[in-house]
């Protein structure tokens, strides 16, 4: 529909759960031609409020010639008009939210005071998931009963299960300026949209048109004008029964000629009705066939409307495919171009691979042999480090060595010069002066080591007949001297030890038999051994055995062994305990040495081997 020759210019406020692309605003521009201006109502908020001022800066921006608005579009555009009175406008509101406040979500005073107390609710649609702040409530308690400054048409159905139509009767009843159209449908007022076009059309040129008049606009059918037909043809009944009652009259010959008179009046008026009844339904049958032309026009244009956008429905898919096929061609040529180009390097990737490998395979080698080299090496070089080793571990025990060897020698240094300074506590004329050249070796002396024997020669004392000469005070003298313990000298019996070793270098080692002692006191010494003889029994010319063979008897030993007068295994193992211990005590060995080393039982298996 044009105004003025003119596409009609219009604003249109969808719904809560709309969208500028919903069925209302697409069918006023593809059906109806109107140039339609459709914002997303929610871009400022969800608030009645929000959704007022996205109205409000449109009208400020552009003028309009119709404001449509469904739902809360329309309490949105009856708040805009009411706030722009100046804008050169109308209003159409499709089942317009009045009472948004009272009415929403059918909420009752428990579910309002949780929402205000908490601040926010959620609210779960058709296709809506969102939280409400308790802003929107207070913005639709100030709001919800907007007076629309412009003229208004609504269209309310009256089976809506939203918004009850009793709200836009309350409305048109307190507004002058607002008509309403009431409709059979509900909410959504799917099947009603044909009748936008008529009652747009009245609204823009100032005339009224009633519910009844768009419900038979809507409804039409040939049954309907077959009963209003109908109607006159009962009353040319009645006048036909009239005319068969006069002309009964007339045949009677003239009787009762008033009853004819009126008889004729009745026929001339009845005349008169059927010519105005005629008249009538010549006007009611014109008036018919102009309502059934405009139907049926009307349903032509949405016919040709409808396959019109079919065609272009049809060409967007053919068109669409048709894209789709050429991006689909020329996304195929771009992948064979690509797998082309993947194989090509993919070659080039295997070749340079293979050569990579074959450098690897001989680097390997060249790497295995120089690892073989370096393990040689390795190897040399560890042996070379163990014997470094060595050689540092043998230079510093050498280095020990020689600093303990110094430092001994240092320390026995200074012990010897303090036993020399001790010479003059000794009676020389008591053990004699010996000189150097008759030295003898102390150490065969039991209880004398090499330093002691070294302190001996610091003392002055160098031979074994000075030390048979002690008497018990040059005994305790040089025991504290050489800084022994208390008594050790005498301990050890090395007066009676030097005096057997003298005794001992007096025998011939060829002879059978001792050697001749002229010295008594050593003579004394001999016969202080108490050796029971008829025990063991003398040697005489027996022919000496190698007494060596006893283990515990060294060279010694059995030189001392001789001096005393035993030189055979059966003399050794006749022996008892008493001898024993004589014999262990004339030999200068620790005490129980001769038994416990088992001489007897020795000397009997050898004797009798």
């Amino acid at each position: 529909m044009r105004f003025g020759g003119i596409a009609l210019k219009v604003l249109f406020a969808h719904g809560f759960e709309g969208s500028p692309e919903g069925s209302k605003p697409t069918y006023m521009k593809d059906a109806l031609g109107w140039d339609v201006t459709a914002p997303i109502m929610s871009e400022l908020g969800w608030s009645i409020a929000s959704q007022t001022e996205v109205l409000v800066r449109h009208l400020d921006e552009e003028r309009f010639d119709l404001v449509v608005g469904s739902s809360m579009g329309g309490l949105a555009a009856a708040n805009a008009s009411s706030l722009r009175p100046q804008a050169e406008t109308r209003l159409l509101l499709i089942a317009p939210a009045f009472g948004l406040a009272e009415n929403w979500e059918g909420m009752e005073e428990a579910g309002r005071n949780a929402w205000k107390a908490t601040g926010e609710r959620r609210y779960t649609g058709y296709d809506l998931d969102i939280v409400l702040p308790w802003e929107f409530m207070e913005s639709a308690e100030k709001m919800s009963w907007p007076i629309p400054a412009h003229p208004t048409a609504i269209m309310h159905g009256k089976f809506d299960e939203v918004v009850p139509i009793s709200l836009s009767r309350k409305v048109a009843e307190e507004c002058e300026n607002v008509l309403l159209h009431e409709i059979d449908d509900t909410h959504r007022m799917k099947n009603s949209m044909r009748f936008i076009q008529e009652v747009v059309s009245n609204l823009m040129h100032g005339t009224e048109i009633s519910s009844f008049d768009i419900t038979e606009i809507g409804e039409y059918d040939s049954t309907d004008e077959k009963d209003k037909l109908e109607v006159p043809r009962l009353v040319s009944n009645e006048v036909k029964d009239d005319s068969d009652q006069v002309a009964s009259l007339e045949e009677n010959n003239g009787q009762n000629p008033d009853l004819i008179s009126d008889a004729e009046k009745k026929s001339d008026e009845a005349e008169k009705d059927i010519e105005q009844i005629q008249a009538e339904m010549k006007r009611l049958e014109a008036e018919m066939a102009l309502k059934k032309e405009v139907l049926e026009s009307s349903k032509e244009e949405i016919k040709t409307e409808k396959k019109a956008l079919e065609r272009e429905q049809e060409k967007a898919q053919k068109e669409e495919r048709s894209v789709e096929v050429e991006e689909a061609l020329k996304k195929a040529k771009e992948e064979i171009i690509e797998a082309k180009a993947e194989a090509e390097a993919a070659r080039k990737r295997a070749d340079v691979e293979e050569t990579e490998a074959e450098e690897a395979r001989l680097l390997a080698e060249i790497e295995e042999a120089e690892a073989e080299e370096a393990r040689a090496e390795a190897d040399a070089a560890e042996k070379r480090v163990e014997d470094a080793v060595r050689k540092a571990e043998h230079a510093g025990k050498d280095i020990d060595h020689l600093s303990e060897e110094l430092e001994r020698d240092k320390r026995e240094e200074m012990i010897l010069h303090r036993v020399a300074e001790r010479q003059d506590q000794i009676d020389w004329a008591q053990i004699g002066i010996a000189e150097d050249s008759e030295r003898d070796d102390l150490t065969s002396i039991k209880g004398i080591d090499q330093f002691t024997e070294k302190k001996l020669n610091a003392l002055g004392i160098l031979t074994y007949m000075q030390i048979s000469n002690f008497d018990s005070e040059t005994t305790d003298i040089v025991n504290d001297s050489l800084e022994f313990v208390p008594g050790r000298v005498e301990e050890m019996s090395w007066t009676q030890q030097a005096k057997t070793i003298i005794r001992l270098e007096g025998v011939d080692s060829g002879s059978e038999r001792p050697v001749l002692i002229s010295d008594e006191s050593e003579m004394e010494g001999a016969k202080m051994v108490k050796i029971n003889w008829a025990q063991i029994g003398e040697a005489g010319d027996r022919k000496s055995d190698n007494l060596t063979k006893i283990k515990g008897v060294d060279v010694k030993i059995e030189k001392k062994l001789k001096v005393l007068g035993i030189r055979t295994f059966d003399q050794i193992s006749k022996m008892d305990k008493d001898t024993e211990d004589a014999v262990n005590e004339a030999l200068g060995l620790m005490p129980d040495r001769v038994s416990k080393m088992l001489w007897a039982q020795q000397a009997l298996s050898l004797r009798d081997s």
